[in-house]
């Protein structure tokens, strides 16, 4: 039943900015920019959306002489940032370092937005994919994916997942349903928060974005089972995948 589960997952990161037509005329008026450009990220401070935001404004900063400024505006499965964008005077001032999370996932899991997913956002530039990488609580004595989906089969309903975007939340739900297991989906705010309550054993797993849980994997507080698509990272290549 594994071996089915081929999910090519990860998050797409983009900046987008609203009505096109409005930054055409900006342009046409004057210099851009000429006074400081916010950029709105819709997960909290050290999600891999922040991660790749903050990186950016500081580039844009030094390359166009301009201050840019990262926002925070976390919850609601992004949707608190992408209605705050949509609604934002469409003059270039105002861009959203989004993922598929307000744009391709909300719209099927939630009966109503207060934003047009497309209509009322602009793409610039792709800028990065996140793969997402399946973690384990160290002290759980789980050593593989065979272990986790053993201990979850045997203890029906007493594990459970913590998700902080739709892509961790879409991914968590198909894992367990691929074996028939039950556990509990544990919604965050934000990656960060979902991975110190794993860390604290409050849940037993979570699948995590790369640029978010690199750090804690590496310092051995955040255990990686498996890459969470169809071939291995290059940045934790001894790392099977979930389809392996």
């Amino acid at each position: 039943m594994m071996n089915q589960w081929r999910p090519k997952l990860g998050a797409v990161i983009g900046v987008v900015c609203i009505a096109a037509c409005g930054i055409a005329e900006t342009f046409a008026q004057a210099p851009y920019p000429n006074k400081p450009v916010k950029i709105v990220v819709p997960f909290a401070a050290g999600s891999g959306t922040d991660i790749v935001a903050r990186a950016m404004a500081e580039e844009f900063s030094k390359a166009l002489g301009q201050q840019f400024v990262v926002d925070n505006k976390a919850g609601a499965s992004a949707q608190i940032a992408a209605e705050f964008v949509a609604k934002a005077a469409p003059d270039g001032y105002t861009l959203f370092v989004t993922t598929n999370t307000p744009h391709s996932a909300n719209p099927h899991l939630f009966k109503k937005l207060n934003y047009e997913p497309v209509k009322d956002f602009t793409p610039i530039a792709r800028t990065i994919y996140l793969p997402f990488v399946l973690v384990v609580d160290p002290t759980l004595g789980v050593n593989s994916i065979a272990d986790l989906v053993e201990r979850v089969k045997l203890q029906p309903g007493k594990f459970s997942y913590a998700f902080g975007n739709s892509s961790g939340q879409v991914a968590g739900a198909a894992f367990v349903g691929a074996f028939g297991g039950s556990a509990t989906a544990i919604p965050y705010k934000s990656t960060p928060p979902a991975m110190t309550d794993l860390i604290g054993g409050q849940v037993q797993f979570m699948f995590v974005d790369l640029a978010a849980g690199s750090a804690l994997m590496k310092a051995g507080k955040l255990k990686p089972l498996a890459v969470a698509g169809e071939r291995r990272s290059d940045l934790l290549s001894g790392l099977p995948t979930v389809s392996e």
